[in-house]
């Protein structure tokens, strides 16, 4: 007779047991998209991700995210050789993906370089000027009040962010049937926000007339918006936008990088700045093209006040309309909550758009950051202290209902394109 082995009897709580199922590591969330690193919670199995292919898989809702990380955790390193990969995975151009960098610090010339990037330098007093206001590509797709009404909202976000205020609705009205008389007269050069400038202090008598009121009193009554436009042409914006474009808006090539490092990263010209530049780019945006990445770095700097906010706040909710994934990229959730006051529509219009976005990638956290970031992106206790404590290159993804805690691999190819500390060891970034 065989012998049988025969095991006592074990009682344990589930808290140990359940070491025992054998599924005690989730599924990964497939191999489409850009490889990325080791998923630390799918049994160290590969991960990839990107924001169109999850969005048509279902598992998110906008293809919008928000990168989070203390500087030199290698936040800039993850979106440059996310870039880079997406070109090689699916090509650059009319067929491709379409990259635009909204670059503030002027550390992306390297990976546009290596892409052929469009690099476009603004600087105040520069040579380099690009026109929000020019027609582009979107004038043969997109019906002419649609565009009229986006460059007037920009416009307005310009200038009540000089004005730290509102505009009136005489003000509102005023801007925007200026806008919309450049756009309907016939002009031999594109309209620019000069000419708004000048037709806020001469208006002409059809833009009185549809004001129901004389060209002087239009005249008085845009006075602050006229002298806000030309404080901005003359000093924050001072050669970046006050004239015709000297760069083309096209979808040759695979991309640009609007380099902003001669803008004060901390100035209050970089709002300013963004909103132009992102008027500008808007066109490219609005007109049907390829799959785009658009990477707002220090974005921040768009939640200074209401208006600013605001425009963020429509880029990223046009996202699915236009085709494109916006990847917002800050530091930390308490920068981006201190640009308002609690309880102002700013810090509303801030709250929504973290809350808002499909995807968010926290890298580590301070001590001290901690509470926000948990408040903001509705971490848990167990997410919450993992975020605290990430190694550099390591952060925790939610992707839609899913979490993944992910260790960003680099190919010794792509170290040099993401050192972004090249200048502390004294080599210039194009070395």
């Amino acid at each position: 007779m065989r012998p049988t082995l025969r095991l006592p009897l074990h009682r344990g709580t589930t808290a140990h047991v359940c070491s025992l199922y054998p599924f005690s590591v989730q599924a990964s969330l497939g191999h489409r998209g850009t490889y990325i690193g080791i998923d630390l919670l799918a049994g160290n199995g590969a991960f990839y991700w990107d924001p169109f292919d999850s969005y048509a898989q279902g598992h998110i809702t906008n293809p919008n995210a928000w990168v989070l990380g203390e500087p030199g955790n290698g936040k800039s390193a993850l979106i440059k050789t996310l870039l880079w990969r997406q070109a090689a995975v699916y090509g650059t151009g009319p067929n491709g993906r379409w990259f635009a960098v909204v670059d503030p610090k002027g550390e992306y010339s390297l990976l546009a370089e290596r892409l052929d990037l469009t690099v476009i330098r603004l600087s105040p007093g520069g040579s380099v000027r690009i026109n929000p206001l020019a027609p582009g590509p979107a004038a043969d797709h997109e019906p002419a009040s649609k565009q009229t009404i986006r460059q007037a909202e920009m416009c307005t976000a310009l200038v009540a962010t000089v004005l730290e205020r509102s505009l009136s609705p005489i003000e509102d009205a005023a801007t925007f049937a200026a806008v919309e008389q450049l756009r309907q007269a016939p002009m031999r050069s594109e309209p620019t926000l000069v000419d708004v400038a000048r037709l806020l202090t001469d208006p002409t008598t059809d833009m009185a007339s549809r004001l129901r009121r004389t060209s002087e009193e239009v005249a008085v009554d845009a006075s602050a918006v006229a002298y806000a436009l030309d404080k901005l042409l003359t000093r924050s914006l001072r050669g970046m936008f006050d004239g015709p474009s000297t760069v083309p808006l096209r979808w040759d090539g695979p991309g640009l990088v609007l380099d902003l490092s001669g803008v004060p990263v901390d100035s209050d010209a970089l709002p300013l700045v963004m909103v132009a530049a992102a008027g500008w780019l808007q066109q490219l945006m609005a007109c049907p093209g390829p799959q785009r990445m658009q990477v707002l770095d220090e974005a921040w700097a768009l939640l200074a006040n209401r208006h600013t906010a605001a425009y963020l706040q429509s880029a990223c909710k046009l996202g699915r309309t236009y085709g494109v994934a916006n990847l917002c990229v800050a530091h930390r959730a308490s920068d981006l909550a201190a640009q308002a006051d609690d309880g102002t529509s700013t810090a509303k219009i801030a709250a929504g758009l973290l809350a808002d976005a499909a995807t968010t990638i926290i890298l580590r956290q301070a001590p001290d950051q901690l509470r926000a970031a948990a408040t903001h992106f509705g971490l848990t206790e167990p997410e919450v202290r993992v975020v605290g404590q990430l190694a550099r290159g390591r952060a925790l993804w939610h992707i839609g209902g899913r979490s993944a805690l992910v260790q960003h691999l680099l190919a010794p190819s792509e170290v040099d394109l993401s050192d972004t500390d090249a200048r502390m060891h004294g080599r210039s970034e194009a070395a």
